[in-house]
């Protein structure tokens, strides 16, 4: 037996494993086809807002115009305020939003182990966090917002 499959194997690597009555297969010309295109990607559907912010001299708030995602304006407006309010000093690593008839309550989420609470910021420091998110929130209609009220891990906060 082992002699045939011997036999076998050194025929079909001499005879180069083909065999000598197969046809030479006709291919007919075909079109090429064309590259797949990329979907596009869906696009979000944005809607613009004036994101505030203080001066480097703590005197007025100036705005710049920013878009959000429709499906999520208030969690976007706020994060757009806090990439361009947030400052080491602050030490707010994020937060949390819940609207109610209006009412926007921002629950700030303050770094662990930071060096300072919310409650102990400097006026211009309260200034620059609260006041920011605060005008943004209310001075843009399409939020329909008409408060705002922030806490710290659900404690309320009274900015000075």
């Amino acid at each position: 037996m082992r002699g045939f499959i011997l036999f076998n194997l050194v025929f079909l690597i001499v005879s180069g494993c083909r065999s000598p009555e197969t046809p030479p297969i006709a291919v007919s010309p075909s079109p090429i086809a064309a590259a797949p295109k990329p979907s596009p990607k869906p696009t979000t559907k944005t809607i613009p807002i004036n994101v505030f912010e203080l001066d480097n001299q703590c005197n007025k708030f100036v705005t710049t115009k920013e878009a959000v995602a429709a499906n999520q304006p208030i969690t976007q407006a706020i994060a757009k305020t806090l990439s361009k309010t947030n400052s080491e000093s602050l030490d707010v690593a994020g937060y949390r939003v819940k609207v109610a008839s209006g009412v926007a309550t921002v629950d700030f989420r303050p770094i662990p182990n930071a060096r300072r609470s919310l409650t102990t910021l400097a006026n211009c420091e309260q200034l620059a966090l609260f006041g920011s998110v605060r005008r943004t929130l209310l001075q843009n209609p399409n939020l329909k917002i008409k408060s705002v009220r922030f806490t710290d891990r659900g404690n309320l906060i009274k900015p000075q």
